[in-house]
């Protein structure tokens, strides 16, 4: 369960954010890679999921919530078979491309699932994808793809907007219905962060405030307890920059700053401190 924000800035261009929930606390190691073309890649890697996200040399960056948390969760189990494409592996395809456009549909090409941003600098295109109802074992997908102009706020949480079937719905059932009463909150803070934000590091820190006592309904979830989803990390990607910027907040991280920040490369990776996580306690719901 994440949210992910996107928002165009004058004289920057596009800029993606990400709240990265999970139920586990994750490593996390950072690659860079160069292809044949002379394309760069750099993204970050879950080493338990392979589930990666991340920019290339040209400024195309991917990042995506789950609209299907239960197969997101199976990676784990899938990466193992000879042959299978999890969804890390699809997202690398799509940063293979040279521009948002040709990445979005390298990603419908592979059926990728999920709330899914893909933008460059001057572009930004949300791609929602699921498997139909009783669909999964024989892959029926079904995809909505919107490019967003440069005056609107983008922001998905785990349920669907333009394909309203998918993700976490309103079934009547208790855990299904707080699960979408989550999803709902969270979409709720992330666009009025967006609307308020002057800085691309104003969408970061603004997912880290606290709106309501109930941690499930905060852009930053604070749980420790096993298995209980909480606030893993955030992700910010400037395309204008070519840099990926990484806060971790319940994650272990493993780089080696000399390779991934070297003279020649055309990507770049930047921790950031995890204090303004620390600061959610401000109580923002009142204003």
């Amino acid at each position: 369960m994440c949210i992910v924000l996107g928002k165009y800035f004058e004289g920057i261009g596009w800029v993606g954010v990400k709240n990265r929930d999970r139920n586990y606390v994750p490593t996390i190691s950072f690659k860079n890679k160069s292809l044949k073309d002379g394309l760069e890649i750099m993204y970050y890697e879950d080493q338990d999921t392979k589930y990666c996200e991340g920019i290339n040399s040209q400024g195309v960056a991917i990042i995506g919530a789950s609209l299907m948390v239960k197969d997101d969760e199976m990676e784990i189990k899938s990466r193992k078979k000879i042959g299978t494409e999890n969804s890390g592996t699809k997202i690398k395809h799509g940063l293979e491309q040279s521009t948002a456009k040709d990445a979005v549909k390298a990603l419908i090409d592979k059926k990728l699932t999920g709330n899914t941003l893909v933008f460059d600098q001057e572009n930004m295109y949300i791609l929602e994808g699921a498997w139909r109802p009783n669909e999964y074992k024989t892959k029926g997908y079904s995809y909505k793809v919107q490019h967003i102009p440069h005056d609107q706020v983008i922001a998905r949480t785990n349920h669907g907007v333009i394909l309203k079937w998918t993700g976490y719905q309103h079934t009547g059932e208790k855990k299904q219905d707080l699960k979408r009463i989550s999803s709902e909150a969270r979409l709720l803070v992330a666009n009025f962060v967006g609307q308020q934000s002057q800085e691309p590091n104003e969408m970061l820190d603004g997912l880290t405030m606290k709106f309501s006592d109930n941690p499930q309904l905060n852009g930053l979830r604070t749980s420790t307890q096993a298995s209980k989803m909480r606030t893993t990390a955030q992700i910010m990607l400037i395309p204008s920059e070519k840099t990926l910027y990484f806060r971790p907040v319940q994650s272990n991280i493993k780089f080696d700053f000399w390779e991934l920040n070297h003279p020649e490369q055309q990507t770049w990776v930047e921790v950031l401190s995890n204090r303004p996580a620390y600061q959610h306690l401000i109580d923002h719901s009142a204003k």
